[in-house]
């Protein structure tokens, strides 16, 4: 995943398509890159090429499954570049509701958070996610609490324009200063597996990604 708009939505392409934008250079190894991240660090300030504060940061993700493995290696990560992390695992359902979309929290980093389109178009994926005028004290889905000027305006404009083709550009558009600003680690974009007997003629759905009822048949 190299930025934030999924493929086949309106805007996946003109953001880059499975490039990241040319800036982002911690985008380009899917596996990560130790010299660009001692790059930044040093940037920062700090010359051993990791994180040199004392404070701990909460990390809060899954305690069990898939969710709980990925949870434990973002953590050995995030120490191996110098941060002393409190990581704390708890239910998916307790991650949301009590620690990552409750700002009062003050949790630095969720690793298994997700997102998915509420209809076929990127304001459902780009304006819930990294709008500041989104953040909630309950419920939030604005993670990262990014409430950029630059990103506010591309994204209220984007979600008014009618024009088909001028509206995923401006989609877009915003999606590639978002990753530039890197609030977020983008990691996977979801796929859907929908599997169907033999004797049926399967038609997916853009909208959900599951098997449009509507339409499936069964063969003769």
């Amino acid at each position: 995943m190299q930025h934030q708009i999924p493929p086949e939505l309106p805007g996946f392409n003109e953001a880059g398509g499975e490039q990241p934008p040319p800036d982002a250079d911690w985008l380009k190894n899917p596996s990560g890159d130790k010299a660009v991240s001692a790059k930044y660090f040093k940037a920062a300030g700090m010359q051993s090429g990791k994180f040199e504060g004392n404070d701990k940061i909460l990390m809060v993700g899954d305690d069990s499954g898939v969710g709980g493995r990925a949870a434990e290696v973002a953590a050995s990560q995030l120490q191996d570049m110098g941060f002393k992390v409190n990581f704390r695992q708890v239910p998916h359902s307790t991650m949301y509701t009590k620690f990552c979309n409750v700002p009062k929290a003050d949790v630095a980093f969720c690793p298994n958070t997700g997102w998915f389109k509420d209809f076929f178009d990127s304001q459902t994926i780009l304006d819930p996610t990294f709008n500041g005028a989104n953040i909630l004290q309950e419920n939030n889905s604005n993670w990262p609490q990014m409430n950029d000027p630059e990103v506010n305006k591309l994204l209220d404009q984007a979600k008014v324009t009618v024009d088909r083709a001028k509206r995923a550009q401006m989609f877009a558009d915003a999606d590639k200063k978002i990753t530039e600003l890197a609030p977020n680690v983008p990691w996977v974009w979801d796929k859907q597996p929908n599997i169907a007997s033999a004797n049926v003629a399967a038609v997916g759905n853009a909208f959900n990604a599951t098997i449009d009822l509507n339409f499936t048949s069964i063969k003769r």
